[in-house]
């Protein structure tokens, strides 16, 4: 099972735990270290994972971080833990007497097991930052947390890279915090600037007034048009006509009558299963703008923006029910190592599963997620 698939996984299992974690110590060993072990760490290796490593500040002794890891007898990485129900406000003062004690180490991590906050020495030398340049929570991940959460991985941890990385997210998230307030109350400024060269008007106070209303609802349209397209001109034609040849042969292989389309009846079970799939995909953080259903004689097709990105395609005869995936069986297995997974007949898709019912949907939610995921990656 690759990395992010074993992230997926522990963050399920985390919040199957967390109800029953109730002080620091079982937060570290419940939720704290599994974690650690699916960076790469081994936790009971001392020359990788030291708990309650020495890190005295000058003249206070006695000061223990309560992991320090270590790559090529190094130490790297500092985490503090707190109790999983304890805020972490407050606490980043003590995680910075460690950090400051220790030159060596450039990452400074603050956890109760669910929330994560990274810390490295973006203003200052060995003096670590007041905010972090990176959270996330174990309960809700998205795409772009599993990849930098990867970075931090025993295999693929680099000082120098994550510095860069670290000071390329800060920079992401003030222009991001700027562009957006830009977006939402645009300035006199900014408004003169997009209107200067198609209003040959003097630009007065009252022009700005009349066309601040217009800019914004242009700015909301376009980035409308931005989150819809995705891709350049050049490479949306590509897409088309692949999407257009590829709707063609998949049409070809699940009708054989040209208005078997007129004799399909959408069903109450297909309606719950896709309002269970939409209540997954909301709950793990995705966005639902662009996922629509199809419903064919063969199947029920739940899909991003075009019908042949779809994910996952639903068979819920009275009998048999039944999900198809783009995804391998081996991947499938890996994920679900419970499930009954077969190969999908040819034209339809590369796996099967069988369920019991359509309440199995939720206990596939990895699945789901994954194949949601990867579907604008595979046509």
């Amino acid at each position: 099972m690759d990395f992010k698939n074993e992230i997926q996984k522990l963050s399920l299992q985390i919040c199957e735990r967390k109800s029953h974690v109730t002080n620091e110590e079982m937060t570290k060993q419940a939720l704290i270290i599994p974690f650690l072990q699916k960076l790469g760490f081994d936790v009971f290796n001392p020359l990788e994972v030291r708990p309650e490593y020495d890190a005295d500040f000058g003249k206070k002794k006695g000061e223990k971080v309560d992991y320090a890891i270590f790559k090529n007898n190094v130490p790297i990485i500092f985490i503090e833990a707190k109790s999983v129900n304890e805020p972490l406000a407050k606490h980043d003062a003590q995680l910075s007497r460690y950090f400051n004690a220790t030159p060596e180490v450039k990452v400074a991590i603050l956890t109760n097991g669910i929330e994560y906050k990274f810390y490295t020495d973006l203003t200052q030398d060995n003096i670590m930052d007041n905010e972090p340049f990176y959270s996330f929570s174990m309960e809700v991940l998205s795409n772009v947390d599993l990849e930098t959460i990867e970075s931090f991985t025993k295999e693929k941890f680099n000082a120098d890279r994550i510095l860069k990385y670290a000071e390329e997210l800060v920079y992401m998230s003030n222009l991001n915090s700027t562009l957006k307030e830009l977006f939402k109350n645009p300035s006199d400024d900014f408004l003169r600037f997009l209107i200067k060269d198609f209003s040959n008007t003097r630009i007065t106070n009252n022009v700005l007034e009349r066309f601040r209303p217009i800019v914004k609802k242009a700015i909301s349209n376009t980035l409308l048009e931005i989150i819809s397209e995705g891709l350049s001109p050049k490479e949306l034609v590509q897409q088309e006509v692949a999407v257009s040849t590829a709707e063609i042969v998949e049409q070809e292989a699940v009708s054989e009558e040209p208005s078997s389309r007129s004799n399909v009846i959408t069903t109450e079970d297909e309606l719950k299963a896709y309002e269970l799939v939409l209540n997954i995909l909301k709950k793990n953080s995705r966005d639902i703008s662009q996922v629509q259903s199809k419903d064919t004689t063969n199947y029920y097709a739940i899909y991003k923006r075009v019908s042949t990105s779809w994910f996952i395609r639903l068979t819920l005869d009275e009998n048999k029910k039944m999900v198809t995936t783009k995804l391998s069986p081996d991947r499938v297995s890996e994920l679900h190592p419970e499930l009954t997974v077969t190969e999908a007949p040819k034209g339809y898709g590369a796996s099967r599963i069988l369920l019991d019912s359509l309440d199995d949907l939720v206990k596939i939610t990895p699945l789901i997620l994954l194949a949601y995921d990867e579907a604008d990656t595979r046509i």
